[in-house]
This record gives structure tokens, C-alpha cells and sequence, in this order.
């Protein structure tokens, strides 16, 4: 069985038996890792050709030329299943897209009231943050009709394509997966949140890497100069979803 021999990284909150457990000691720690070629999938998260956020759009652009692309020729050279997971609606535009049967639809919950839930009539001032003045609608509502897979990603004809968390680990359930090297967008946004996201695939107990040259989050004014909220993305995945790999250590596992 081929092996990809990965370096990984991980965030571990504890300390040796002889060092004190306190937060200033805990420290990063890499291990190589050995993941059967067969049970091991690249999955690609919202690689989108648009966004209403310009300046990160334009970050990700370059990540996605830079490192996305080059991480899915080295894994398609390997023989590395290749998923993408590019959200609901991008997915429905591609033959390739896993179609299963829905799931017995539960009934409504009676609680919260369905008005409170939707935010609807008195309970509108209670709109979520993105629903608050001057909301994204005014940005987004005129991009969503273009949204799809960027240009720079082709998807070939035998790639799974997923639109859930539950059409994901159907796939992977057929074909035996157990291992999800992750790229894609955003870090702290669709990569740790998506029901194909990080988290998520934790719950569900499968072993996860994230690319983090290969990725980039949406930032703040006071973190944009050093990219500090994909950093402390980088790092929940690493202490409580998995763990992370550079690039760099990712082609030298593939040539090997």
C-alpha cells in the first residue's frame, strides 16, 4: 500500500510530567504521520471565483494560484481521492455532484417560536450581525447569481463533488476514507464551520489536516496587517480538530 509519510503539526495544551501545566508553557509540536494513499482525500472548501469582501478576495486569488493549485496537482500526480466542497448552490452546477436520497425531514421545533427563529415581525431587531445594517445584501445579493468554482480549479470528470457534510461522509464511507487533508476558504469561516468543515468531520471522528499555506481567513482591520485571525484559526484547528501541514512538508511527502 502507498504511504504519503506527512510531517503534522499540532497545538497541545499540556505540558510534560517535570513542567508546570500553565498556559505559557504549552508549546507547538510536529509528528510525522504515515496516511495510506487508499484512505486519504484532499477536499477543497468554498474555492470561489467571487466574494463581497474585495480585499480578501484578492488575497485568496493569490493563495488559490499560488498554493491551492499546485497542492491538487501534486495530489492528483499521488493518486489522492480529490473532493470539492464548494457549497450547496456552487455544487448543484456540476454533474459531478454526490445525489442522495434526503433524509426523513423532522418536524418543525416548536421552540424558539418560528418568527423568533426567522426574525420576523416583533422579533426583528434581533437580526443576526450580517442582517444588521447596512447588512451584506448590499454586497452580496448582486454577486451571488456569478458565484461558482474559481477559474484556476478545473474539476475533472471523476472528482467527487459534495454539497453537505452528509453527502461527504456517504463518499467517504464508500470508498473507506479515513483521512482529510483540507484547503480552501475560508480558514475561520467555511473551513472550521461548513457541515464539511473541520469541526464537523471531527465530530464524525475522522482524521484531519489542514493545509495552512493553502488557506487564508477573513480578517479584521487590526489583524489584516499580520493575518492574525487565520493564525488563531490555524491554531483551533491544530489544538482541538487535528492538525496542520505547510506545503512545502506536503510535496516532499508526495515525491517520496
Amino acid at each position: 500500500m502507498s504511504i504519503l509519510n506527512l510531517n503534522v503539526r499540532y497545538f497541545q495544551d499540556s505540558t510534560p510530567s517535570n513542567v508546570p501545566c500553565r498556559e505559557e508553557n504549552f508549546v507547538r509540536r510536529e509528528i510525522p504521520m504515515a496516511l495510506p494513499v487508499a484512505q486519504t482525500a484532499l477536499v477543497l472548501v468554498d474555492v470561489w471565483n467571487i466574494h463581497f469582501i474585495e480585499s480578501w478576495l484578492e488575497r485568496a486569488k493569490q493563495v488559490t494560484i499560488k498554493s491551492v493549485v499546485p497542492v491538487l496537482d501534486a495530489a492528483r500526480t499521488l493518486g489522492l481521492t480529490v473532493i470539492h466542497a464548494p457549497s450547496p448552490p456552487v455544487a448543484e452546477q456540476f454533474a459531478q455532484v454526490e445525489r442522495h436520497e434526503s433524509p426523513p425531514k423532522l418536524p418543525d421545533p416548536t421552540w424558539p417560536p418560528l418568527a423568533f427563529r426567522r426574525r420576523k415581525g416583533e422579533y426583528t431587531a434581533f437580526r443576526g450581525p450580517r442582517d444588521q445594517p447596512p447588512s451584506i445584501g448590499i454586497h452580496w445579493d448582486k454577486l451571488a447569481p456569478q458565484l461558482s468554482i474559481s477559474s484556476a480549479i478545473q474539476v475533472l470528470d471523476h472528482e467527487c463533488m459534495v454539497a453537505t457534510g452528509q453527502q461527504l461522509h456517504d463518499f467517504l464511507e464508500e470508498r473507506r476514507i479515513l483521512h482529510l487533508i483540507y484547503a480552501g476558504f475560508a480558514t475561520n469561516w467555511c473551513i472550521l464551520n461548513r457541515d464539511y468543515g473541520m469541526r464537523a468531520m471531527a465530530q464524525r471522528g475522522y482524521n484531519l489536516i489542514l493545509l495552512r499555506d493553502a488557506t487564508t481567513g477573513v480578517e479584521f482591520p487590526d489583524t489584516l496587517y499580520n493575518l492574525f485571525t487565520t493564525e488563531m484559526a490555524i491554531r483551533e484547528v491544530e489544538q482541538q480538530c487535528g492538525f496542520s501541514a505547510s506545503n512545502d512538508d506536503f510535496f516532499a511527502a508526495c515525491k517520496t
